[in-house]
């Protein structure tokens, strides 16, 4: 036993040895840019240096430190020789609140169920004790019937009252055993991911004489980054969106930021900056495998070399959550998009958010406003009753490229109403961008195929088939609208399939792509009404399975 205990102490101590120039200090995050994937993280602290060389000890970092990155630099009269990262295994990093609130509920638990299960052992032992005494009398003397009646009375009455308390504990364990279950799971999922081990950034520096100095550490982090959303609301169909710009921004480092400069940027360090190469393409011919029993004229199968796409390292997701600031009573409360500067360089754009910001090490989404815009748009309604007969109200931005935004999920008001989710797509070469506001029940369209002027006949050794269809559109709103309707003339695919359009409706008409377009102004209360058929002969022998 004095072997294994003075065996633990000499590794504490190995473990713990420091140089005797080591100055350990506590650092304070003070700067976080959150990139895509990935955030950069700036410390810094105040120490005392002394003369000669000595070594500044960043405690208690992050352990998902990307040690590539880490830089130094720092204010004072000294200089800066080397800079060092290490694992602390002995100093672990404070568990969440939300872990330490699980445990103690379910350490309370636990005490609760032990507690049932000594009461039912309790119980099943007095019950066990009554049913192996209970003879009556002895050998040679009886007892009455009505010593008897009341003896049972008092065996029966006792034995019901134990079974129902065995069979409340049983209950109360099940319930129980259920919760531990539920907590002990969702301790599971706040631990995954979590290091209980911290980082230690190790400074050496060296200086003439002792002096006091400043040093700043950066570096960068996994499990941190931002991911736009928007909220875009309409008024009516004749004023401005209204685009709320915001950052879901998330970090699960293992220690909060607490009141730090803020800065959300659309770059990505974990996506490779490499151009990509291309090859020469060579073509070959196919040689199927050979089975024959000649292996010297067999010829295996010779495929193109295969041209790889860059590597580029898994994306790590993202998240956010919104601060809170108090304005003067009576005046209505601002938004944090009028504390962001933007920032263009040559490949990034930068939102720095001027006033401090709380994000918990947690993995939750805190809510970022990086912008709220004014953007001017044309308004339009959409629809294809071939595939739904809903018209679908557009909202038209020209010039959008120079807002600065990227790709990312919206959620679209309309009249102050809730219209549903879309998706802001901003990876397009157009001028113009669509927004789609939604469904409008006000616009009614149908799309009715004319029995009267659909028929199937034979001719020769071809099949004619022609039909016919009626699209009918009625305009309910008080005001007048522009809609563009579309519809298609199947394409043939092959030499004995001829399609031919028979009547247009007067659309647009693209015999490459078989597309219908009407462009449509309605009156309120106004109905249109147009129609277009086609002819598609081909082989009697021969099924169309798609028309």
């Amino acid at each position: 036993m004095k072997r294994v205990l003075l065996a633990i102490v000499t590794c504490i101590s190995i473990t713990g040895i420091a140089s005797e120039n080591e100055i350990k200090v506590k650092s304070k995050i003070t700067e976080a840019t959150v990139f895509l994937s990935g955030a950069q993280v700036t410390s810094e602290a105040n120490s005392s240096i002394g003369a000669g060389t000595s070594e500044i000890v960043f405690e208690n970092l992050s352990p998902s430190i990307n040690v590539n990155t880490i830089q130094a630099k720092g204010e004072g009269n000294f200089s800066i020789l080397s800079v060092v990262h290490r694992l602390n295994y002995l100093n672990q990093q404070p568990k969440p609140k939300e872990l330490t609130t699980l445990e103690d509920s379910l350490e309370i638990l636990n005490n609760a169920l032990d507690l049932q299960r000594g009461l039912k052992n309790v119980y099943a032992n007095e019950e066990s004790m009554i049913l192996s005494n209970k003879s009556i009398g002895g050998d040679n003397n009886g007892v009455t019937a009505l010593e008897f009646e009341k003896i049972a009375n008092i065996f029966r009455t006792r034995l019901i009252d134990l079974n129902t308390k065995q069979l409340e504990i049983k209950q109360k364990e099940k319930k129980l055993t259920e919760t531990i279950t539920r907590i002990t799971n969702q301790i599971y999922v706040v631990q995954q991911g979590r290091s209980k081990s911290t980082s230690e950034i190790v400074v050496t520096v060296s200086a003439k004489a002792a002096t006091m100095g400043k040093i700043d550490v950066s570096y960068l982090v996994y499990g941190a980054g931002w991911t736009p959303s928007y909220d875009i609301r309409a008024k009516d169909s004749n004023s401005p969106i209204a685009l709320a710009y915001k950052g879901n921004v998330y970090q699960s480092s293992g220690f909060d930021w607490k009141n730090v400069k803020l800065t959300l940027s659309t770059g990505n360090p974990n996506v490779s900056g490499s151009k990509p190469i291309l090859n020469p393409w060579w073509l070959k011919f196919y040689n199927p495998y050979s089975y024959g029993n000649d292996k010297k004229k067999a010829r295996s199968y010779n495929s193109a070399p295969q041209m790889e796409a860059p590597t580029y390292l898994d994306e790590i997701s993202i998240a956010s959550e919104e601060g809170t600031f108090k304005e003067a009573a009576g005046k209505a409360a601002g938004s944090l998009a009028q504390y962001v500067e933007v920032g263009e360089s040559a490949t990034t754009t930068e939102y720095n958010i001027e006033i401090p910001y709380s994000i918990p090490s947690d993995g939750k989404h805190y809510i970022v406003e990086i912008q709220n815009l004014s953007i001017p748009a044309m308004y339009s309604y959409y629809c294809a009753p071939k595939i739904d007969n809903d018209a679908f109200l557009l909202a038209k931005i020209t010039g959008w490229d120079k807002y600065n935004l990227i790709s990312g999920d919206a959620n679209i008001f309309f009249e102050d109403t809730y219209v549903g989710k879309s998706y802001l797509n901003t990876i397009s070469t157009n001028d113009t961008m669509d927004i789609s506001l939604g469904r409008d029940k006000n616009v009614t369209v149908t799309r009715t195929k004319l029995v009267d002027f659909c028929e199937k006949k034979v001719i020769g050794l071809n099949k004619k088939e022609t039909s016919t269809y009626e699209i009918s559109i009625r305009n309910k709103k008080k005001d007048a609208i522009e809609i563009i309707v579309e519809d298609q003339i199947p394409l043939s695919s092959n030499n004995e399939i001829v399609v031919e359009a028979t009547e247009t409706g007067k659309a647009e008409y693209d015999k490459v792509t078989g597309k219908l377009m009407w462009k449509l102004k309605m009156a309120p209360a106004e109905t249109q009404k147009f129609k277009f058929g086609y002819t598609v002969k081909y082989p009697k022998d021969k099924i169309l399975t798609n028309l």
